[in-house]
C-alpha cells in the first residue's frame, strides 16, 4: 500500500468510529426496523411504477383515472412518511454524515488546490473561515 492509501485507510478507519457513524447506524436500525414506515414505503414504490406504467402508454392508451388516483395516492404516502419520525431522524443523521464527508473532501481539496470552497453553505460546520 502506498502512504497516501494507508492515510486515507487510517482516515476512513476513524470515521468508521465517528458520533455521526454511531448515530446514523442507531437510525438506521431503527428505520429498517418500522414495520409500517417501510410498508409504506414499499407502496410507495409500487406506486411509482404502476405510474411510470401509465406515462410509458401512448397518449390514446393512457388511463387518466389511473395517473390521477396514482398520482394523490403518492403524494399522500409523501406526506405520510416524510412525517414519521424515525423517517425524519433517518435523514437527518444521513445529512450530518453526508455533510461531514464534505468537509472531510473540502479539506483534502484544499490541501491539494489551496482553495476553500468559493461558495458560503451558511453552515459554519462545513466552512474553513471567512469573512461574516
Amino acid at each position: 500500500m502506498t502512504k497516501i492509501i494507508e492515510l486515507a485507510h487510517m482516515l476512513g478507519e476513524e470515521i468508521a468510529k465517528s458520533e455521526e457513524i454511531k448515530n446514523l447506524n442507531e437510525k438506521k436500525e431503527a428505520f429498517d426496523a418500522n414495520e409500517e414506515l417501510s410498508k409504506k414505503m414499499r407502496e410507495y414504490e409500487a406506486e411509482r411504477l404502476l405510474l411510470g406504467q401509465e406515462f410509458a402508454k401512448a397518449d390514446g392508451e393512457r388511463d387518466e383515472i389511473a395517473v390521477a388516483n396514482l398520482r394523490a395516492r403518492i403524494e399522500e404516502l409523501t406526506r405520510e412518511i416524510s412525517r414519521d419520525s424515525t423517517y425524519i431522524a433517518f435523514a437527518e443523521a444521513q445529512k450530518t454524515m453526508n455533510d461531514l464527508m464534505a468537509s472531510v473532501n473540502a479539506e483534502i481539496k484544499f490541501c491539494i488546490t489551496g482553495e476553500r470552497p468559493s461558495t458560503c453553505t451558511h453552515d459554519c460546520s462545513t466552512c474553513g473561515g471567512c469573512s461574516h
